[in-house]
């Protein structure tokens, strides 16, 4: 990391990214297998197709839109007894997984999905599993997969890039969007306003804490970004909403069917998020009548709102699935 004398706003990037890097501690591999198909199968008939039996760094498809099951399995080790624990998944494509019965809990994106970096990272590669792990337990998973990233192109040569049990640390967790926060609004000020030397002051002293990367240097450098944090403008105080959204194309760069698809894992993953923040809201347009009705039937309780809206050319609207 490098030190106060030589810490600048254009290396704030860089260790943004190496918190997020230490966020999760891969500790056992995944072992996992594929049974890959030209189209969708339903989950009863999973088990069709080519098997393969997978390692990190191997291809598992031929084309683009390539289908396919991926079965998970695996233990966590006891030494991550009262860890958090999670899945680290990456297809190089999209994934769904699914729980005992076949039904959408969460959609996965490969972290090297052609996606504008200065609007976010696209990926989605982290499976909540345990939050405080006992040690010992077996891993289960399903995943329903597709060959494409979120604008259809096949990435990596279609490998499985990554399946491992990884600790979280909470703490470094929470610092990289604390660290992110700061980083981005700072990034918007003029460089000579005093707001902007706080918060240059602020980040290079939290930056200049991160050696290790350990729980209780990240708990010293939330303590230094904290009061910048909660920092308020008085002269004019404003309220702000963010609502989550998800346009959905019929068929622009890939067919219905993965329409059809991406409508389920973006769903189950905006169903998700209202479980763990009952304030969230979200809106969708353009999607399909199939997918809609999938999404009507699942929401979750005492959580979130969820409406529809109609763009351009659509054939439905999603409903509102408020509770």
């Amino acid at each position: 990391m490098p030190d106060s004398s030589v810490t600048t706003p254009r290396s704030f990037g860089d260790i943004e990214q190496a918190i997020k890097a230490a966020v999760y501690t891969p500790i056992a591999g995944l072992r996992a297998s594929a049974w890959v198909t030209p189209e969708p199968v339903p989950f009863a008939e999973r088990r069709q197709g080519r098997k393969l039996a997978l390692r990190p760094g191997q291809r598992w498809s031929k084309a683009a839109f390539d289908c396919a099951w991926f079965h998970f399995a695996g233990t966590v080790p006891p030494a991550a007894a009262g860890k958090q624990i999670v899945l680290l998944i990456d297809l190089s494509g999209e994934g769904c997984v699914v729980d005992a019965e076949g039904r959408p809990l969460l959609g996965l994106t490969s972290i090297s999905s052609g996606f504008s970096r200065e609007l976010g990272e696209p990926g989605k590669r982290v499976v909540p599993f345990r939050p405080a792990a006992a040690g010992g337990e077996t891993v289960d998973l399903w995943v329903e997969a597709g060959a494409n990233d979120l604008f259809g192109i096949r990435r990596n040569n279609g490998v499985l890039q990554e399946a491992a049990i990884a600790i979280r640390n909470p703490e470094l967790y929470a610092l990289h969007y604390d660290f992110e926060v700061l980083h981005a609004l700072l990034q918007q000020l003029p460089d000579d306003s005093s707001r902007a030397v706080q918060l240059r002051r602020a980040l290079e002293k939290a930056g200049d804490l991160l050696r290790d990367f350990t729980k209780e240097e990240a708990v010293a450098a939330r303590a230094v970004l904290r009061p910048e944090l909660a920092r308020r403008n008085k002269a004019a105080p404003l309220t702000v909403w963010a609502v989550g959204h998800a346009h959905m194309d019929l068929a622009w760069l890939w067919p219905i069917r993965e329409t059809i698809r991406k409508c389920g894992r973006t769903f189950a993953t905006v169903l998700q998020m209202m479980e763990r923040y009952p304030e969230y809201i979200f809106g969708a347009r353009s999607t399909t009548p199939r997918s809609t009705n999938g999404s009507s039937t699942v929401s979750p309780k005492g959580a979130g709102r969820c409406r529809g809206r109609c763009g351009s050319n659509p054939t439905s609207t999603s409903p509102a699935a408020s509770r």
